[in-house]
């Protein structure tokens, strides 16, 4: 619950911080139709990953849980990851291979986190949805550091604040998420483990001390 509202908490932030600079490019011709559709689609993609995160909606409301994650994912990485694509020629960066990058390690973590719901493949489908969730937040940190940006300018050499606003985000957001993957199933894997008294660990410590009588056995031997 807690990560759940520190999520919310970021997801308030990140668009209380672009929501102002965003909204007034919809009325403004010298701003490229892609960035306003990415930028559209990107808050899409943030406010349906929130939604897709809430575990007590998958449990009472499941038919939400799944048109949401439809939405996130038609209507909001798959085309804002493509519109990326588009946005970096449209602002005449089109080398910035950071983003390309992203963007494609995003539409395909989401891909596959659909298709396994599809299939029925639920555990495939969390780890892979734990992936695609945690590149649609780059944008929070992202906008985290175009913030510092200017108090980090005197610290570092510019060349090292472009590309950390450029890599360090989605990387670091991935590597973070992959750890979560793998703590995830060694609890599981652990609280599968049976215990030290668990009638199984009893059979097979009696097995292999050579302990277990066939039926009747304790019987013959208190005769004798």
């Amino acid at each position: 619950m807690a990560g759940l509202l520190l999520l919310a908490a970021g997801v308030v932030l990140h668009l209380s911080f672009m929501l102002p600079h965003f909204l007034p490019e919809f009325v403004d011709p010298a701003v490229p139709a892609v960035r306003v559709l990415h930028g559209s689609f990107g808050i899409l993609a943030v406010l349906t990953a929130f939604v897709q995160l809430w575990p007590g909606l998958r449990r009472r409301w499941p038919r939400l849980h799944r048109w949401s994650g439809r939405a996130y994912v038609f209507a909001g990485v798959l085309p804002c990851s493509v519109m990326l694509a588009g946005l970096l020629f449209a602002i005449g960066n089109p080398a910035n291979t950071a983003s390309f990058f992203w963007g494609t390690v995003w539409a395909v973590t989401t891909a596959i986190a659909w298709r396994a719901a599809r299939r029925g493949q639920f555990d495939k489908h969390r780890q892979w949805m734990s992936y695609s969730v945690a590149l649609t937040l780059v944008v929070t940190t992202s906008a985290g550091l175009v913030v510092a940006a200017p108090l980090l300018a005197p610290l570092v050499s510019p060349a090292l604040v472009v590309d950390s606003i450029d890599w360090l985000p989605w990387v670091l957001h991935l590597a973070v998420a992959h750890w979560f993957v793998v703590r995830g199933k060694s609890a599981s894997r652990a609280k599968s483990v049976p215990v030290a008294g668990d009638p199984v660990v009893i059979d097979l410590a009696q097995r292999a001390a050579g302990r277990r009588r066939r039926p009747g056995e304790h019987d013959e031997a208190a005769a004798a």
